[in-house]
């Protein structure tokens, strides 16, 4: 099976998600409910692309 998305794109992902996250430390009441549930889904999709890019090369390594 074929990595979908590659290292850089993955680390991208990652790198992302971890400004989004600083961003609402940062500013925990500065959102309203719409837009904390789409900030929520974008983290889904960025941390998801993440998870199956890593779960994938462990397989592919052999360290299930």
């Amino acid at each position: 099976m074929s990595q979908e998305i590659t290292l850089a794109q993955a680390a991208e992902n990652a790198e992302q998600a971890e400004i989004v996250c600083r961003l609402l430390e940062s500013h925990p009441h500065s959102l309203q409910d719409c837009e904390v549930s789409a900030v929520a889904s974008l983290l889904s999709v960025l941390t998801g692309r993440v998870a199956a890019w890593l779960i994938e090369e462990q397989a592919m390594r052999g360290n299930k």
